[in-house]
């Protein structure tokens, strides 16, 4: 009997490991999140998919069940599961039909206690050669209505501290404390600077025209605007809402009394504010010939509204 070279079985031998170890063509897994970020102490809630998205008929090559293939880092570092899922396992497949799919929804706090802190984290699955897509969230202190609250703002011209009048628009102030800890304000521009009179941010596009995936009902006060003051843009006039987008009037306004929403009072900085504002900029648009960063946004709690009896 004719023996082959050994060189040649080791070939052989690493196609096979490797052909049983790739997955079958067309199969993938998805993961879905169904908003953009999550309160601390809440369920995190992430939906796990194996489909077949090939024309024909595949081998499931998921071994396994679903929970054990989820990854987890946070700061750059991996999270060890210490806690097991509530969910039942769903019945897996061994054959996958041309666009059928299995998969379940897990929280994943459950698995992973650590993911009930605040922070960034960065998750994806996989398991027996099948990698999903990775997905970067955000788990933000919740807003806390009895708390006073202010915003640092940090830029490539200074900081600025902006006094958050939540008793005056409570909506708007919880939608921008959300925003600023979710990390959506880090690294937007200023895209429309008047020399000592206005500047406006907060628009993810950087032309005036975007705004957060969200909106929310405006909150018209009767207040007078000043120097300082700082107000919504509108993102809809029928009904009137808004978004992330805000503006800071560096003179009074008063044109502008009970037609937008005011967010807040700059306090410490206007300086600052000013300096921004007479970068020069292209007309008619406004916009600065260089681009004014607003590098974070720090949210600091103050102190109770409700005195404490």
């Amino acid at each position: 009997m004719r023996r082959l070279p050994v060189a040649l079985l080791f070939a052989s031998l690493v196609v096979l490991v490797a052909l049983a170890a790739a997955p079958a063509e067309g199969v993938k897994a998805v993961l879905e999140l169904d908003q953009d970020f999550y309160y601390v102490g809440d369920p995190f809630l992430v939906k796990i998919s194996i489909g077949n998205d090939g024309a024909a008929e595949a081998t499931n090559p998921v071994k396994g069940g679903l929970f054990e293939g989820f990854e987890v880092e946070s700061g750059g570092k991996k999270l060890e599961p210490s806690g097991k899922a509530g969910a039942a396992e769903p019945a897996r497949p061994a054959k996958l039909a041309p666009k059928a799919f299995y998969g379940t929804v897990v929280d994943l706090t459950q698995i992973f206690p650590q993911m009930k802190n605040a922070g960034a984290y960065r998750l994806r699955w996989v398991a027996d050669g099948v990698k999903s897509n990775p997905i970067e969230l955000k788990i933000i202190p919740k807003f806390d209505p009895t708390k006073d609250y202010e915003a640092q703002v940090e830029t490539e011209e200074g900081s600025f501290v902006i006094d958050l009048l939540e008793s005056r628009s409570p909506v708007a102030v919880k939608s921008f404390v959300d925003l600023a800890n979710a990390g959506f304000y880090d690294g937007l521009i200023f895209h429309d600077v008047r020399p000592d009179q206005a500047v406006a941010g907060g628009d993810p596009s950087g032309t005036g025209a975007g705004q957060a995936p969200f909106r929310f009902p405006a909150e018209l006060s009767a207040a007078p605007v000043l120097a300082g003051t700082v107000i919504l843009k509108p993102a809809g006039l029928a009904p009137p809402s808004n978004s992330s987008q805000f503006v800071i009037s560096l003179r009074p306004e008063p044109r502008w009394t009970g037609q937008f929403t005011i967010l807040g009072q700059v306090v410490i900085g206007l300086d600052v504010v000013k300096k921004i504002s007479n970068v020069p900029s292209e007309k008619p648009s406004f916009r600065p010939s260089k681009d004014i960063h607003t590098l974070h946004v720090r949210i600091i709690e103050k102190q109770s509204v409700t005195p404490t009896p």
